[in-house]
């Protein structure tokens, strides 16, 4: 039997999917009241991911995006731009691949194993660290994001880290020093790297 509803409301019945799937038309045509029930089951979903990775001391590519975008999810006060700006930024978390901690762990498993075929093994801890950097680096060059240079940046951060004591923010300085040499190394392996690139398709 379906579920009846005292006072139904535009979410009454609709699943997160269902609201993650709405389509442009519906989405366009939401007044500010019903835009901020719709956003706010994101908000909701999305506040809870978050507190999940929190609990275990866990960060991700998506978490870290949804931390410098403007920190946890909310609807308070935002008219109906900023509630629309807020239902796409969570929209985007919940939907990326490093947006659960079972996307996240199946994705440093895949990193892990592609650095393993090319001689380099790591502990998690060493693998926090090389992210860390990674990320640092990625603050002081964005252009180290690009699909094809990931791999080349990785890899040497991952030697430094199991190679030397050096801190996160000196590995990434050093190679924002040195970036000219990793794109010349990479631009040698572009069509030499073997079902690595793939897994570095990260969010």
């Amino acid at each position: 039997m379906a579920r009846t509803y005292k006072q139904p409301s535009i979410v009454s019945g609709m699943t997160i999917q269902d609201i993650l799937n709405m389509d442009n038309k519906t989405f366009n045509s939401l007044n500010t009241s019903d835009m901020r029930k719709v956003a706010g089951r994101l908000v909701s979903a999305g506040n809870k991911r978050l507190r999940s990775f929190e609990r275990a001391g866990e960060s991700s590519p998506a978490t870290r995006h949804v931390e410098k975008s403007g920190g946890l999810f909310s609807t308070k006060g935002k008219d109906l731009n900023a509630l629309r700006a807020e239902y796409t930024r969570a929209k985007n978390f919940l939907q990326a691949k490093t947006g659960t901690r079972k996307g996240w762990k199946q994705v440093k498993k895949e990193i892990t194993a592609g650095l393993k075929k090319q001689g380099v093994e790591m502990t998690e801890k060493q693998f926090n660290d090389v992210w860390k950097a990674y990320e640092d680096l990625k603050e002081l060059s964005p252009e180290v994001a690009n699909r094809g240079l990931k791999y080349s940046v990785l890899k040497d951060i991952a030697d430094m880290v199991t190679d030397n004591n050096k801190s996160a923010d000196e590995i990434a300085t050093a190679l924002h020093e040195n970036l000219s040499s990793i794109y010349e190394e990479q631009a040698g392996l572009e069509h030499g790297i073997d079902g690595v690139s793939g897994f570095f398709e990260i969010e």
